[in-house]
């Protein structure tokens, strides 16, 4: 084996590492940003207007390590972890559930964070794909959610 062969294999070792590692850290800064209990509703269209409102959402507890949602009545609608990945500028979110009527199900989403306001548009457990954009389609099983930050 020659030095050089040696030397470029430390090289991309020690280039993944440290690529992993910062990886590591902007995940546990996206989930920090993330982490808190928001509350909204899930709307129709792209959720521009009041009237599109369709249910209301209670709460939704976002933590480092997972989400937990309830609905207006205080109702439990699951709870599960979380993964975060970026495709480009799009913030992808994918949710499995550990519990609850979600236990068992992913459901695969985008998401955008303005302020303390999370666009949250996701696939139901059935759907075939991933959410191309914050705008609900029935047909497909997509839904958006617009939550903002209690305080």
């Amino acid at each position: 084996m020659s030095i050089t062969f040696t030397k470029t294999v430390l090289f991309l070792a020690v280039t993944f590492l440290v690529a992993a590692h910062a990886r590591a850290q902007s995940d546990a800064a996206e989930r920090q940003k993330l982490a808190g209990t928001w509350e909204g509703w899930v709307v129709e269209g792209d959720g521009s207007q009041t009237s599109q409102r369709h249910m209301r959402v209670g709460e939704v507890i976002i933590t480092a390590a997972q989400i937990s949602a309830k609905d207006a009545r205080s109702v439990s609608m699951g709870v599960g972890t979380y993964k975060l990945a970026a495709a480009g500028s799009t913030k992808t979110i994918d949710a499995t559930g550990t519990g609850g009527p979600t236990q068992g199900k992913t459901y695969r989403g985008i998401y955008k964070l303005e302020g303390d306001t999370l666009k949250w548009c996701s696939g139901n457990d059935r759907a075939q794909s991933r959410p191309a954009e914050f705008k609900t389609n029935p047909g497909n099983g997509h839904f958006l959610m617009i939550l903002t930050r209690k305080k």
